[in-house]
Order: structure tokens, then sequence, then C-alpha cells
């Protein structure tokens, strides 16, 4: 009767660990989701910036350079709308969500301009351009991170 005690209360303990690893896995996969879907907000955002910013040198005067400067924000923007809803995609999100959170950061954005027309600028650099540009940076090891937990 010991013997068979023993060998419960091993499958007790057993069933137990593997209830807390699979809750730990689902736990972490969550996060993951979560990271993965304010990641691709962050990518929305960024596209937004991108956007405005190459329309905003495209409408200024100056420098004759300027259209390829304009070009080179356009295809990061739109680079980074793909990119956005590639990943939202992946985690069963809806491809006008992106675009959706790219409207809306528009028109935050414009917003902001208006505001505070002559500070704008630099407001617009703070709160969009310094962390669109770490983006761009660290964008691709966040997104192997997040997968990975994602997919544990």
């Amino acid at each position: 009767m010991q013997t068979s005690a023993k060998h419960l209360a091993v499958q007790v303990i057993c069933c137990g660990l593997l209830c807390d690893l699979s809750l730990a896995t689902e736990d972490r996969r969550d996060k993951g989701r979560t990271g993965l879907d304010n990641l691709s907000q962050e990518m929305s955002t960024c596209a937004a910036y991108f956007s405005l910013l190459s329309s905003i040198i495209e409408n200024s005067s100056g420098p004759t350079n300027k259209a390829a400067a304009a070009k080179r924000m356009k295809s990061t923007g739109q680079a980074m709308l793909t990119q956005a809803i590639n990943v939202a995609n992946y985690i069963g999100v809806d491809e006008k969500v992106p675009v959706s959170r790219v409207e809306v950061a528009l028109k935050a954005m414009v917003e902001t301009i208006n505001q505070d027309p002559p500070n704008s600028l630099r407001t617009m650099h703070t709160k969009y351009g310094q962390p669109c540009d770490a983006l761009l940076v660290n964008a691709p090891q966040r997104f192997i991170k997040l997968l990975q937990e994602y997919k544990d």
C-alpha cells in the first residue's frame, strides 16, 4: 500500500509540475502576443510619422535635393506599415487594425503640430522621431525575442 501511495504522490507531483509548466507557457505566449501587438502599434505610429515627415519635406521650400529625402522618408514609412501589418497578421489581428492605427497617429500628430507650430518640429522629433529612429534599429531583435516567447 505504501508503494502505491508513493507512486500516486509522484504522479500528483508530476501532474502539478506539468500544469505549472503549461500555465507558464501560456502566460509567456500571452506576453509574447501582447509584445508583438505593441510592436505592430509602434510600427504603425512610425509609419504615420515617416509619412507625415515625407509630406512636410515635399511641401517645404528649400534645397532641390529635398525630393530624395522625402522619397526615403516615404519608403521608410511604407516599410514600417508593411511590417506592422505582417506582425499583426502573424498574431491573428486583421490588417485593418494597423492601418487604422496609422490614421489615429496621423491625426494626433497633426493636432500636436497645430497646437504649437513654432515648437512643433522639436516636439515631433522628441515624441516620434527619436523613438522611430530607435525602432528602425532595434525592431528586428525585438521581433525575434517576442516571436520566441509567442512560439514557446
